[in-house]
């Protein structure tokens, strides 16, 4: 069975804002930056075990890193063994902030 990878409107609306905001003065830096934050989550596919948990950020955080970005996603089923349906992908936000502020 594939694994589904489905974006949350709030983490498609973090990547909007990233890449507009950026992209005002530096657009080659904000494609990179769309094109790395979707690349990393189309790995996950395959690894979703792939980021580490937070459950300080909320109990089923896990996260990869695009500094100063960071990717929270969660697994369905939330388990480190056996076989994942579907990964999604919760926020994109900037790493620098408190985490654990925003759930």
């Amino acid at each position: 069975m594939t694994t589904k990878l489905v974006w949350t409107p709030r983490a498609r609306s973090d990547v909007k804002k990233i890449y507009i905001d950026i992209g005002k003065s530096q657009p080659l830096a904000a494609e990179r930056y769309f094109a790395r934050f979707r690349a990393k989550a189309e790995r996950l596919v395959n690894h979703p075990h792939l980021g580490e948990r937070h459950p300080e950020i909320f109990p089923s955080a896990r996260m990869l890193v695009e500094a100063p970005y960071v990717i929270l996603y969660e697994t369905v089923p939330d388990t480190d063994d056996g076989e994942i349906y579907s990964v999604e992908i919760v926020r994109v936000i900037d790493g620098r902030r408190d985490l654990r502020t925003l759930f």
